[in-house]
């Protein structure tokens, strides 16, 4: 059977959020946030190893590997250069690999039972996305109207089998989004489920996060 192997993105500068470091080392309850997508994939049954792109800063120091006793690679210098290399490594290091899945640092809610939950939906399906509905009126640049019926948003974390994500990646490509340059044959999972995902993009953003951890607690122990 094939390895199962995860991956953290975690080469961004978070130019967004500002600050003296990236958003990713910025901390959630006395905890990195980067610290909840390592945990995440650790604890997650399915995942045979994982590994942690990082920028070439932090690949130079070594803090990352060391604290958290990860397999670092370096990124790029785009989101596309760095899923390039970390595909690239996971092609090399783990040949037999048959699942990939990928978590933004920026998104520290994930689980390891979300984790798992993905991977044997991959058992049908060749790729997975977690997706929102659209809730507010759609502009199109182009058209002027748009039917947000048709659309829905994509967020980390995205699963896919490893050998066809693998053939179809270009890291020179226009779209951002590894999905979209997979065929359009290809079988896809939308999981809706994933309520309490949210993205760090500014300082505030980590309130809010910190509530949403605060809420999940407490609904655990209800």
């Amino acid at each position: 059977m094939g390895k199962n192997i995860g991956i953290v993105l975690a080469g961004g500068i978070g130019s967004r959020f500002g600050g003296n470091k990236p958003k990713q080392y910025y901390k959630i309850f006395d905890k990195e946030m980067i610290a909840y997508s390592i945990e995440a994939f650790r604890n997650a049954e399915s995942i045979d190893d994982f590994i942690v792109v990082l920028d070439e800063n932090e690949m130079k120091n070594g803090r990352i590997a060391a604290e958290y006793g990860v397999t670092t690679v370096q990124g790029g210098a785009s989101r596309n250069g760095s899923w390039k290399n970390a595909l690239e490594y996971i092609h090399t290091h783990f040949p037999d690999c048959e699942k990939v899945i990928e978590n933004n640092a920026a998104c520290p809610m994930i689980t390891p039972e979300l984790i798992d939950e993905f991977m044997s939906l991959l058992d049908e399906y060749d790729f997975v996305n977690t997706a929102y509905k659209i809730t507010d009126a759609l502009g199109s640049y182009k058209d002027r109207i748009a039917d947000r019926e048709d659309y829905y948003l994509i967020q980390a974390p995205d699963a896919y089998r490893f050998q066809l994500l693998y053939k179809c990646f270009d890291e020179n490509s226009p779209l951002c989004h590894p999905a979209h340059q997979l065929p359009l044959e290809t079988k896809e999972y939308r999981y809706f489920g994933y309520d309490d995902n949210y993205k760090v993009t500014y300082p505030e953003d980590i309130m809010i996060v910190e509530m949403l951890m605060k809420r999940r607690a407490e609904n655990k122990k209800a």
